[in-house]
């Protein structure tokens, strides 16, 4: 029985492993084309979010550590946090991001568009 197969093959060549080996080299070229993709816009939303970076913004550290942005250093790219008095250096890289309005806020906002709705 693997005679047969080995005659087989034998006969055939190496052609009929020429459109196999191209597809997974497709499939791996656009895998990693993929991932780089990813990787350079994740990069692109990091250095937007670090460059809009201002005073009194709400600010999360790598780290997990929330605090207040006191002061940004453009050329050293060092950003001083307020955490609860205690003022922090921290590279402009180790901010996560930038937390959302608070809850009470939100609801600040959505009481006044309710209450302009009443009044119409």
């Amino acid at each position: 029985m693997f005679n047969n197969l080995f005659i087989a093959s034998a006969k055939t060549g190496l052609s009929s492993w020429i459109p196999t080996i191209l597809i997974y080299v497709v499939l791996i070229g656009g895998l990693f084309w993929w991932s780089s993709r990813r990787r350079k816009q994740a990069n692109e939303q990091q250095q937007k979010m670090r460059t809009g970076l201002v005073k009194g913004a709400q600010v999360v550290t790598i780290g997990g550590l929330h605090g207040v942005v006191d002061s940004i250093d453009t050329e050293k790219k060092i950003v001083t946090l307020d955490v609860e008095g205690v003022y922090l250096p921290f590279e402009q890289r180790a901010i996560a991001r930038i937390i959302a309005p608070t809850d009470g806020d939100r609801e600040t906002n959505i009481t006044k568009n309710e209450d302009k709705k009443e009044n119409k």
